[in-house]
């Protein structure tokens, strides 16, 4: 007897003047690769995909919900790095000091060095609304009403140690030890959240190897910073240069298909072999990270637009604006410590800056990292009688001001600036009110050395006098400071403070005052009294966590990073 066919009520018939393919159900699939993944391949999913479409279940689902909101409230974050370490005490933990370079003092221990002009009308500590400023942050003042300034600041003080915790946050870990799989850095944990539906998600002008302290041969593979942790949209981009950029998005406007069908196929054609080894889960595994990959390449590949990639870069108001000199879009090289030559591959901040703004404005990437493009130009160091010439008369410290206004204070101010005049998508906001800004570095530099050590050895009066001469008295140091701008951020605010007689940052409490139990201007501990259990010295690690908690991203989990997130800093 002849019954009538059974037909899934969940399938749909399109009939626009051709005959109907019924979709096959993807709960009918999925049993299909239970059953027969030894003898799957590529064409199975290809011929799938190709006929019915990709198919409508929870995963698929979710990826189009959490597009559709990306559109919607966007998120970007946009780290501003200023390699080799500014002088805090002259920048955000500033310190009012004598200027021992003039007037020496019995005991050299307590010598505070400065720069000769120090006491001068543009060379002392300010205050502007509720943030206390050095000389070095004078540039930056009209931005103060939007920032958020962190004086309290402990840190390492090795340059690729450090820099590697402004990545990463703070865990236990080793340089030379292999990235595992539940490591993030920050902008990787960020763009996992909110990357996936750009074309270059998490771009950056870093380059790990730059740093003259690595041996390169100690770092193949997965060692020190890994640029591809955590999934495919999530990993590092290097920008390079524009016309670099501009090149390699032209490359992927005109390929698109073809990149898409070899991936698609590449892809599959090496889980294959792994169906083997576990015919159920691996299949579906391999089956959802296939569905994964043809959304994230197809949706990259239909934004692109020839026009919208050819007009990048070459605005002239906008390179005007950004202060864009030929000079600026070069790339440079660098010997350091005697080793090779070495170049981050990245042009000028500036540059940088309006790279990350058009490609914000055009919805192509999310997260930027961007960083002086000089390797060590801010590694200012001075044996102590350098600070004085062959007949005695003062040198001084190196002076900063003319890096800070180059590389950070001339170029965010004109981002900020566009940031804020730049209207996302008719909504009445800012792509400023989207954006959260972190100002770092790796540490800070001292202004002083301590000389117990030395004069204490048992060798000529001669030789002690060399050595505290050649001292290190602008070395790498612990103590620093950071700031924080954008649409979450509570403006015209600072939290901690650096104490004028230990030189070290001074506790914060869970709100952002200062522990109760030191004396708010020179640091010290008040008589009879103990740092309060619960106030704490923030580090790399609680501005990794922030950056997250600004962006509406729970830290917690994001990558090894154990510390929280500053919480006061967010605007009520």
């Amino acid at each position: 007897m002849n019954r009538p066919c059974a037909v899934d009520p969940s399938i749909q018939f399109e009939t626009a003047g051709q005959i109907a393919i019924p979709p096959l159900p993807r709960r009918r699939f999925l049993r299909g690769l239970a059953a027969t993944a030894a003898g799957l391949t590529c064409a199975d999913f290809l011929g799938y995909f190709k006929a019915y479409g990709l198919p409508n279940d929870p995963q698929s689902d979710r990826l189009s919900v959490d597009a559709a909101k990306a559109n919607d409230d966007p998120h970007f974050l946009v780290y501003w790095y200023l390699e080799g370490g500014w002088c805090g005490y002259d920048m955000f933990n500033p310190v009012l000091t004598d200027n021992n370079v003039l007037d020496r003092l019995e005991k050299i221990s307590d010598e505070r060095y400065r720069v000769t002009q120090w006491g001068d009308t543009d060379y002392g500590i300010y205050k502007q609304g509720n943030i206390r400023y050095g000389y070095l942050a004078s540039e930056g003042k009209d931005l103060f009403k939007d920032t958020a300034v962190l004086s309290s600041m402990h840190t390492g003080s090795g340059h690729s140690s450090d820099r590697l915790r402004v990545h990463m946050g703070d865990y236990k870990f080793k340089q030379t030890e292999e990235r595992e799989d539940d490591e993030r850095s920050v902008m990787q944990a960020f763009s996992e959240v909110y990357g996936q539906h750009y074309v270059l998600p998490n771009l950056s002008w870093h380059w790990w190897l730059s740093d003259g302290e690595i041996n390169e041969v100690q770092y193949t593979g997965k060692r020190g910073y890994y640029h591809a942790l955590g999934p495919v949209h999530a990993h590092t981009l290097y920008a390079g240069t524009p016309a670099k950029l501009k090149k390699l998005l032209s490359r992927m406007q005109e390929e698109t298909g073809d990149t898409i069908s070899r991936r698609i196929e590449s892809f599959l054609d090496s889980a294959h072999s792994e169906f083997l080894k576990d015919e159920n889960a691996a299949a579906v595994k391999s089956y959802n990270s296939a569905r994964e990959i043809y959304l994230q390449m197809a949706r990259r590949g239909q934004t692109l637009d020839r026009n919208r990639i050819q007009k990048l870069f070459a605005d002239p108001a906008l390179r005007e604006e950004f202060r864009i000199k030929p000079d600026d879009e070069l790339i440079t090289y660098r010997s350091v410590n005697g080793n090779k030559a070495r170049s981050k591959f990245s042009p000028n901040t500036n540059v940088q800056a309006m790279m990350s703004y058009e490609l914000m404005r055009e919805a192509m990437s999310c997260a930027f990292f961007i960083e002086s493009r000089d390797v060590r130009r801010f590694d200012s160091h001075l044996s102590r009688k350098g600070l004085w010439k062959n007949d005695g008369t003062p040198k001084g410290m190196p002076d900063q001001t003319q890096m800070m206004k180059d590389d950070l204070w001339d170029p965010i101010r004109a981002f900020v600036a566009r940031l804020k005049n730049t209207e996302y998508k008719s909504t009445g906001t800012s792509l400023y009110d989207h954006t959260q800004i972190v100002i770092t570095s790796e540490f800070g530099r001292s202004l002083h050395g301590n000389v117990d050590r030395i004069q204490e050895k048992d060798i000529p009066d001669d030789k002690k006098e060399k050595e505290i001469g050649d001292q290190d008295i602008c070395a790498h140091w612990k103590v620093t400071s950071c700031a924080f701008l954008g649409g979450n951020v509570q403006g015209d605010r600072q939290y901690g403070a650096a104490g004028e007689k230990t030189l070290m940052a001074i506790p914060v409490m869970a709100d952002g005052t200062l522990d109760p139990n030191y004396d708010p201007l020179t640091g010290e501990l008040l008589p009879d009294r103990e740092k309060h259990p619960e106030s704490f010295i923030p580090n790399h690690g609680d501005i990794y966590a922030t950056a997250l908690y600004l962006s509406g991203v729970n830290p917690k989990g994001r990558g090894r990073n154990s510390r929280p997130p500053l919480k006061f800093i967010k605007r009520a």
